[in-house]
C-alpha cells in the first residue's frame, strides 16, 4: 500500500507585505481562499507517477486547484477536516511582514495560545484521526495521494509512521511530497 501526501502548489495569496495586525487577519483570510499561482507548475514526474492512485484533497481552493493543475480532473473525495492547521491571529500594536506575522503566531499558537482558533492539540488529534483515515482508503484503494498542506502533512505522516508506515520525505517547499508505504 502507499500514500503520497502532497504539498499543495504556490498560492496565489503566499506575498509578503508590511502588515498590522487587522491586514494580517485579512492575509490569513486570503491566503485560505487563495487558487494556485498559475506560473507554480507541478513536477512533471509528479503527474505522470498518480494515475493508479485515489485522489483526495481538502475543501480548501489550493488543494483543489492543485489536483486540477497536476491531473486535469477533479479529486475523487474532498474532506474539509483536512484543511490546513490555522493560523491565529492576534491583536498586537506592531506592523510586520506577513511571514514574520506567521512566524509569531505559529509559536503563540505552539505554546498553546490558540485564541479563536483550533489548538495545537485538537489540530493533533485531527491529524490522527485523518491518518487513520487515510490508512483505511488505501486498505480499499491500494494507492492514495491527498494534495494537502504543509503542516498537517507532516502531522499526518508522524500519525502513519506511528501505525508502522516508512515514509520518505522529498522536499519542504510547494509541492513537496511524503511518500509513505507499509
Amino acid at each position: 500500500m502507499e500514500i503520497l501526501l502532497i504539498r499543495h502548489g504556490k498560492p496565489t495569496g503566499a506575498i509578503n507585505p508590511r502588515l498590522s495586525a487587522s491586514g494580517f487577519a485579512y492575509w490569513v483570510r486570503n491566503y485560505n481562499r487563495s487558487k494556485v499561482d498559475p506560473r507554480s507548475l507541478p513536477p512533471k514526474d509528479l503527474s505522470g507517477s498518480l494515475g493508479s492512485h485515489f485522489i483526495v484533497a481538502s475543501d480548501l481552493a489550493r488543494s483543489v486547484d492543485s489536483v486540477y493543475m497536476c491531473l486535469n480532473r477533479e479529486p475523487d473525495l474532498k474532506l474539509k477536516q483536512l484543511r490546513e492547521m490555522n493560523i491565529p491571529c492576534y491583536k498586537l500594536p506592531f506592523v510586520f511582514k506577513a511571514y514574520t506575522w506567521l512566524i509569531i503566531s505559529r509559536i503563540f499558537w505552539l505554546a498553546g495560545f490558540s485564541g479563536k482558533v483550533e489548538s495545537f492539540k485538537a489540530a493533533k488529534i485531527r491529524a490522527r484521526i485523518s491518518a487513520k483515515q487515510l490508512q483505511e482508503l488505501a486498505i480499499k484503494h491500494e494507492k492514495v495521494a491527498f494534495f494537502g498542506h504543509g503542516m498537517l502533512n507532516k502531522y499526518i505522516a508522524k500519525e502513519l509512521n506511528k501505525l508502522g508506515w516508512d515514509s520518505s520525505p522529498q522536499g519542504e517547499k510547494y509541492w513537496s511530497t511524503i511518500k509513505l508505504k507499509i
